[in-house]
Parts: structure tokens; sequence; C-alpha cells
């Protein structure tokens, strides 16, 4: 139910109107319908938005446009997304030189529809970003932009802004140059697919699909290799976040979670964007014109400090954390020692929750997860704001204009996009994570009474957390554990006075599947042996 608190005459606000009623809480999809409501996440285009959408969605490539643009018909460019992607916003090209390589990162040319002040604009510099839930996606532009006249479809003209790189065979940035292009995608290539052809298992009919571009596909694998090496020898951090995949039914219910997976594919493609995000942020700072930059900066000190003592007592080696400054290469090396163990999930966990938040600035304060001194998004203009304003900003000096007029006239501009869009990212990002809380408990809900083996991922004075392979996570009450003292070391452990059991974070625990609130998204577990 949606409420509006409601004023009467004295002034007295105790009482509300009911504005919507959405549906049973015991349903994830109505849950996630509140949760986008109570976030305030815009969900209906208005009709200026969508009559300017509808009129863009007719535009077609013109002569006009060619003469004003690189002309890569011809190249071996192809496109790499999940199967029920829509939303083809990049593309990307390989060649092997005498000196290393070239690489195209052919985004596509939004802002070569979205102009400044319009309705489409104005709607997605409040917007932010797509949001992504199960069962649905929020976009930040119409579909008629999003999965139409912008997204990169195989086999038809689109208008792309390039940022062509070469690179030595160390995998070091030689030069780069941006350009409004013209591409023709030979080849709509999947994830799945690519890796079945990396792994030497696919069929005939998928080495046929890619023929067209099998030696460019096997040039960027080749590149993508030696920038992530380069990324570990820089001290690049490799963490995993256990994000999940929600398997719904036709009804739209939770059936199964899934941890995601990244493949070589996956691999393939981030790499070569972050190349892209490199360079577009070296063209800005070379310019010496206003820009956003996606910053993410050095870890509080004392934050550090906790870490340590935690890991100190979970048994975990850290002693190039203890330094003054450790650098993003001494927390890389931590995970390592813990990998495939019990611990694994949990030392990735709060390493990522002692960092602060990567976010958008106007400022280059430089990127400490990636170890990279500058850095920012170009390669998502269909679902990301910041990337759809530094199109702009790129555009004019592309075209030749003024540096002096640049700066003029995007300073204002880059602080209040960098501002905006890092408060309509994290808006998104609460909404995706509460209602992957209340999927996560829907489908919980139908495994009650089940045994299961999960890790203390948490521990509290009043019970711990357990998190299971799936990525659920319940919690069990000390009183749950029978004959039982406990005391509590007051961070990652329970000792019981009796008997010497422990509770101790990163310790396997079996537990029974005792309860799941969706509209709450909590999940309870008992133990197996209390």
């Amino acid at each position: 139910v949606l409420i509006t608190p409601k004023m009467d005459t004295r002034g007295d606000w105790s009482q509300c109107e009911v504005q919507a009623v959405l549906g049973s809480g015991s349903r994830a999809r109505v849950c996630a319908d509140a949760i986008i409501e109570r976030c305030g996440i815009p969900t209906q285009f208005p009709p200026a938005v969508m009559a300017q959408a509808e009129d863009i969605s007719h535009m077609t490539v013109t002569p006009e446009d060619m003469a004003e643009r690189l002309d890569l018909r011809d190249e071996p460019i192809f496109t790499i997304d999940s199967a029920d992607a829509k939303d083809l916003d990049d593309a990307v090209s390989a060649h092997k030189t005498v000196d290393g390589y070239t690489l195209g990162v052919h985004i596509a040319d939004v802002s070569h529809y979205v102009k400044a002040g319009t309705p489409i604009d104005n709607e997605a510099f409040i917007r932010g970003t797509s949001v992504y839930f199960a069962d649905r996606v929020i976009p930040m532009l119409p579909e008629a932009l999003s999965n139409g006249v912008c997204s990169l479809n195989a086999g038809t003209e689109k208008l792309t802004f390039s940022a062509l790189m070469d690179f030595d065979f160390d995998g070091n940035m030689t030069g780069y140059r941006f350009e409004k292009t013209v591409i023709n995608s030979k080849v709509r290539g999947v994830y799945s697919e690519v890796n079945e052809i990396f792994q030497g298992t696919a069929t005939p009919d998928i080495l046929e699909k890619y023929s067209p571009v099998m030696d460019s596909l096997m040039t960027a694998k080749e590149l993508a290799d030696i920038l992530r090496n380069s990324g570990k020898s820089r001290g690049q951090m490799d963490l995993t976040s256990d994000e999940t995949k929600f398997l719904l039914n036709e009804d739209g219910v939770c059936i199964d979670l899934l941890p995601r997976t990244q493949g070589i594919s996956e691999e393939l493609i981030e790499q070569l964007m972050v190349a892209a995000n490199c360079a577009a942020a070296k063209a800005s700072l070379d310019a010496e014109i206003p820009f956003l930059y996606r910053v993410h900066e050095k870890p509080n000190p004392d934050r550090v400090y906790e870490l340590c003592d935690l890991f100190d007592r979970l048994g975990v080696k850290c002693s190039e954390l203890k330094k003054g400054t450790p650098s993003t290469k001494d927390f890389a090396e931590v995970p390592d020692r813990v990998k495939g163990t019990s611990k694994e999930s949990l030392v990735n966990q709060r390493i990522l929750r002692t960092m602060d938040k990567a976010r958008y600035d106007h400022r280059e304060l430089g990127h400490f997860g990636l170890a990279l001194g500058e850095y920012s998004h170009f390669t998502s203009p269909i679902r990301r704001y910041p990337d759809t304003s530094i199109h702009r900003i790129l555009s004019d000096l592309v075209r030749g204009e003024d540096k002096g007029s640049i700066r003029k006239k995007y300073r204002t501009f880059a602080e209040e996009s960098a501002v905006e869009s890092s408060k309509n990212e994290v808006r998104a990002v609460t909404g995706e994570r509460d209602a992957e809380d209340c999927y996560m408990a829907e489908y919980m809900r139908a495994h009650l009474g089940e045994h299961h083996t999960g890790v203390i991922n948490g521990v509290t004075p009043k019970g711990i957390f357990v998190k299971l392979e799936n990525n659920a996570e319940g919690f069990i009450s000390l009183s749950d554990f029978e004959n039982c003292d406990f005391e509590f070391d007051g961070e990652i452990c329970h000792k019981c006075r009796r008997s010497g059991k422990t509770l101790m974070m990163g310790q396997e625990l079996g537990i029974i599947i005792a309860g799941a609130d969706v509209a709450t998204g909590r999940i309870d577990f008992m133990p197996e042996e209390p």
C-alpha cells in the first residue's frame, strides 16, 4: 500500500491518504514495486519525452552524417553481450601492428540524438542511470533510443563515438584519438558463445557465425590478456562481490539463485572498456577541459586499521596493510592467501567494505581499486548519464571548438552532473539491493526445512549471520543453541562458557532454513545441532 501523509486543518500530520494498493507483500515482484516508489525511482517517461523519442526513432544515417564522420563500416567490428541484452552500446575491433596492437572501442553516439536541454536530456539527468531488477529494467532513455536507434545492432549502419588506441606488446597505451564514426557491426556476439570459442568447444554453427570477425576477436583476446596481466602487475584488485543471478518462472516468482560468474569473454570486454575509459580521462586532462571522472579514493586509515585487526583475529596474514599508506597492490595480495577456503568470500567482502565507494567527480582523484591515476566512464551512454555528459564535452573537443569556450560552457555542468549522477547511482543501487533481498527471501521460503552448510559471515551480540553458497544470508539467534551460555568477544566470535563451543566468522556451520519474510527480505536459520 502506498500512503501519503495528510495534514488536517489544525496542522496535524497524524492522518494519511491511501494512494495505491500494490498487492500482497508475500510476492517479491510486488515488494519491488514498493521499493521503486519508496526510493523515488522514476518509471514513467513524460509525454514530451516520449514524443521526442518517437521523432528520434525515425532518424537514419544521412549523407550529411557520413560526410562528417570516419567511415568504419568495412571494419571487422562486433559486439559481445548477454543473450537477452537489447541495449547494445559498445562494439570493438582489434588489429595487430608492427609495434603492437590497435584497438577500436566504438560507443553508441547518444549525444548526437540527446541534445542538451531537451526533454529527453532533462529526464536522463533526473534518472542518472538505468536500474536493473530481477524482473525488469527501468531504462534511463526511452526504449525507442536504448533498444532502437542507439543500439548497435548487427548489420545496420549506426552512428558511434570511437576511441581509437595504440598499444605496444606490453600493453602500454602509446597513442589515442577520438573520432565521430559510422559502423556496421558484423556480428551480434553472445558471451556464452564466445566463451565456447575460447575454450575450443564451439560448434561449427558458432564458428561460422563468428568467421567474419574471428581474426579481430582473437586479436582482441590477445590484447585483453596483456592488459589484464598489466593490471595485475600494477596491483589492480580483483575482488568478487558475490553478485547473484535470479531465475524467475513465468509468474515472476524466484525459483533459483545462481552466483554470477565471469567468463573469458566478459573479462575481455571489461579490459577493453577500461582502456577506453582511461583514454577518455587522458584526453580531458591533456586538453585541460572540464570533465567527469570515476574516482575511487584511498581508504580511510582508521578503517584499514580495523580491517587489519579483524584479519589478525581471523588468522589471515596482512602485514603489508599495516604500513603507513598501503598500496592497491598490498590489498590485492591478501585475498590470494585465502582463495578456495571458507574465508574467501568473507575476506573479499570485508576489503570491499573498507574501501571508499566509487563515485563521480569533476576533479581527477584517481581510481584506487584499479590502480589508475586517471579514469572516467565513456562506454555506456545509453544507461549512464555521466557517460552521456563526457560524450557531449568530448564531441565539442573533437569538432575543434575553442578550449576556452569549452571550459566556460561545461565547468558548471560537469560539477552538477557529477553530483547528481553520484546521488542517482546510490538511489539505484539501494533499490536494486533491497529488491534482491526480497527475491532471495521469496526463493528461500520455498525451501523451509532444508539442511545446508554455510559460512558465518557476521557476528552480533544477539546472534550470527550465515551465508550459503547461493549467496543467501540468514540470521541465527543465540537462543537457538541449546544449553549454551555464550560470551561475545565484541567483534568476531561467540564462545560458550560451558562447552567451549565457538561461533566464529569464517567458520562453516550446518543450518536449517527456518523462515523467510519476503516483505522485509529477512531470512532466518536454525543450527543443525542446537
